[in-house]
């Protein structure tokens, strides 16, 4: 007797997160399952930049992150974070966007939800406005399809939105923070 079409059980591992240091200036709560990796030259790409991966291996997905320093080219950079959102908009059914705005640890910015059968269905950007920019994007390393991808997808989102919630930018040596 034929058997319906089903998909498999997807098992989340248990919602625990632990703090993690960066090789790029920042620190954030990331999940206990979930790896940080420096891409290659300790994550230097040689123009600047900092590149790290925040890796789901139970979940075959990736939060791909890219920090840099500030050179007055912040508007131009969200811009692009914009841009590269909008790219996706052809195959998403919904974007949603969630601002992000923590003043007193100087971190700004606007995470991007987008529904339907994108290759990348979260991206964010954070800033302190003066000299850190870190820009993300979440993949799985699978066919993009919403409904079987769900509940990893939200899970992973949630994730997303604790990172953004806990990062803190580290203060380059001989720099003193003054608190108001």
């Amino acid at each position: 007797m034929p058997k319906p079409r089903g998909y498999f059980r997807i098992d989340l591992p248990p919602d625990s997160t632990r703090t993690v240091e960066a090789p790029c200036p920042f620190t954030a709560e990331v999940p206990v399952y979930a790896r940080l990796e420096t891409g290659p030259n300790g994550g230097a790409d040689g123009a600047g930049n900092c590149r790290t991966d925040l890796f789901f291996p139970g979940q075959r997905a990736a939060v791909h992150m890219t920090w840099r320093r500030l050179q007055g080219d912040l508007p131009q950079l969200i811009r692009e974070a914009h841009v590269f959102k909008e790219k996706h908009q052809v195959l998403a059914t919904r974007i949603k966007e969630e601002q992000v705005i923590r003043e007193h640890d100087r971190v700004f910015g606007t995470l991007f939800a987008l529904d339907g059968n994108v290759a990348s269905p979260m991206m964010f950007y954070l800033t302190d406005s003066v000299s850190n920019f870190l820009y993300g994007a979440l993949y799985f390393d699978v066919r993009p399809n919403a409904d079987s991808l769900a509940p990893v997808t939200d899970r992973i989102r949630s994730d997303i939105r604790a990172l953004a919630h806990s990062l803190r930018w580290e203060l380059p040596a001989g720099v003193v923070e003054h608190v108001q």
